[in-house]
């Protein structure tokens, strides 16, 4: 499976999930990986940012909006 056709099948919403539950909840990668059955190369990719990137720097963007005011 090529790097990133896991991660197309993924909607936004799995995506800021996967998120969300890496950065607040503190989750593991191996976790991550198995529930939404991605491979762990994609996994770093999406979490470094270097792949759905629309979908990390709104993410980012919400998350720093939400620190600065709460």
């Amino acid at each position: 499976m090529d790097n990133r056709s896991d991660l197309i099948k993924l909607g936004d919403e799995d995506i800021y999930l996967i998120l969300y539950l890496w950065k607040v909840k503190g989750y593991e990668t191996k976790e991550l990986a198995q529930r939404f059955h991605i491979s762990a190369e994609s996994l770093e990719d999406l979490l470094s940012g270097h792949v759905r990137r629309d979908c990390y720097r709104g993410f980012n963007r919400i998350e720093k909006y939400l620190v600065e005011t709460y």
